[in-house]
């Protein structure tokens, strides 16, 4: 009797067991071909971007603002909580303008600012101010 044929094959006969073997090298391949093809997708464009020098995207501005300057007083706008918040200003408050010691009437609405709150959490304890860019 002769051997027993998988398919429809002329030239030769496949066993079960090779049958399940090519389908494990066709895998094999496709997974292959797809790992080239992901590798010669983005190394041309990771070279590229080395040898060009591109303009970066702006930044989003995620600073506090402030919005108003008192005679005792600050008001910011909160970027986190998009908010404003009063803070009291007292003689006790450090404030630094672009790095340097300043006082209350060298700060301006825009300026970009961070502000340490005092314990009782209505204070400023430190200001740091920024000019806008």
């Amino acid at each position: 009797m002769a051997p027993r044929q998988v398919g429809l094959c002329p030239t030769f006969c496949l066993s079960a067991g090779a049958v399940r073997d090519s389908n494990r090298a066709v895998k094999i391949f496709s997974i292959g071909l797809t790992l080239c093809l992901f590798l010669s997708a983005t190394l041309p464009t990771q070279a590229a971007g080395k040898s060009k020098k591109s303009t970066p995207a702006p930044v989003a501005d995620a600073s506090d603002k402030i919005t108003a300057v008192h005679l005792t007083s600050i008001t910011i706008h909160l970027y986190a909580t998009h908010a404003g918040k009063e803070y009291r200003v007292t003689p006790a408050t450090k404030i630094t303008v672009n790095g340097q010691p300043a006082q209350l009437n060298g700060l301006a609405t825009g300026m970009d600012v961070v502000v340490v709150p005092a314990p009782d959490g209505v204070t400023a304890a430190n200001i740091d101010a920024k000019t806008a860019r």
